[in-house]
Formats: C-alpha cells, sequence, structure tokens
C-alpha cells in the first residue's frame, strides 16, 4: 500500500490546479476499479478492491486529501478481456472518475488500455507485471510493481545461484501465462 500513497501524495500535489477536472469537486475525488467481482477467479479483484477500500477509508478518517473524500466506484469485468473495455467505458464516461485504480489482471488490463489512454485517464496500480503495459510506454500507467521479466529474472537467477540447472514452465495459455514464459 507504501507505493499507492506514494501516487496519492504526487496527486494530491497536482489537486489544487485540477478542481473542476472530471471526478474532482470540492468534496470528492472518484476514484474507479473495473476488475473481477464473479466467477473463479473473484477472490483477487475483491480482495484488491478491500486492500483500496481500507486505505482510502483511512485517508478519508484523516481528512481527505486536501479535505475532498476519496470515493471508490466499481465494475464487474468477470476477468474478460472482452467485458475490460465497456466497464472501463462506463467508469469514465457515466461515472465520471478521475483516475482509475486497482485493475487486476494481463488480458482485461491490456483490452481496457486503448479507452483509458485515449480518454486521458490514468491508471494507478494494475496488479500485472505485463511488457504489453510497458513497451511502448504509456504516460496513463502508473506501475507499482515490478514488470513480470524483473520478477521471471530474479526466478531465474535464484535457481542458477544454488546449483540449477534446468527449468520447466508451466503457464496460463493467455497474455498473463506467456509474459512469464518469454519472460523466464
Amino acid at each position: 500500500m507504501k507505493a499507492f500513497a506514494v501516487v496519492f501524495l504526487g496527486i494530491a500535489t497536482l489537486l489544487p490546479r485540477l478542481c473542476g477536472a472530471q471526478g474532482v469537486t470540492q468534496d470528492t475525488i472518484v476514484l474507479g476499479q473495473a476488475a473481477v467481482f464473479t466467477g473463479p477467479a473473484a477472490q483477487l479483484g475483491i480482495q484488491m478492491r478491500n486492500g483500496i477500500k481500507a486505505y482510502l477509508d483511512y485517508v478519508n478518517e484523516k481528512g481527505g486529501v486536501y479535505g475532498r473524500k476519496l470515493q471508490l466506484v466499481t465494475e464487474d469485468d468477470g476477468y474478460e478481456a472482452a467485458r475490460a473495455p465497456a466497464a472501463t467505458k462506463k467508469l469514465i464516461e457515466e461515472h465520471k472518475v478521475f483516475a482509475l485504480i486497482g485493475y487486476v489482471g494481463t488480458p482485461t488490463t491490456v483490452a481496457a488500455m486503448p479507452v483509458f489512454t485515449q480518454a486521458k485517464v490514468p491508471l494507478i496500480g494494475p496488479f500485472t507485471g505485463a511488457e504489453a503495459l510497458r513497451v511502448p510506454f504509456n504516460r496513463y500507467i502508473f506501475h507499482v510493481r515490478a514488470s513480470y521479466y524483473d520478477e521471471t529474472e530474479k526466478i531465474v537467477e535464484q535457481v542458477l545461484s544454488t546449483g540449477g540447472r534446468k527449468i520447466a514452465v508451466f503457464y496460463q495459455y493467455d497474455n498473463y501465462g506467456l509474459a512469464g514464459l518469454k519472460g523466464t
């Protein structure tokens, strides 16, 4: 959560100039999260939302950001790439969010990227290390975790440092799994 705090502090320094921006009023800042809340992977989205909500509640208890309370609006993408763009568009166009936060999953976040990029709405802390969200550089994505390439590089280094010579990779057959395979 410290990474989220740093990003929020950065946004907070800009807030006096942002009043009147979409999702920013005199007393509220609206953030949006499209993630998986139903289906087999639901606990990933639910727990991410719970963590974000706990931190936002903490900030709000301390007076918010420049007196503005942080509000989280969520949409369920079901961890389905085909649903993610519409969920993101709804957050931006109907809920009028200032920023997006805590997206869960490579396929869904990659599918939503054209929507939030075109709308020029930042995405903070996606729960994915996908290279497709890093290269080419996207000024609207603020990562708070290492890339899958960085993670798998360290895993391979660890295996080699302990005498390992062979590595097998079991991977999910989608953008997430293929990123891990390629990184390894």
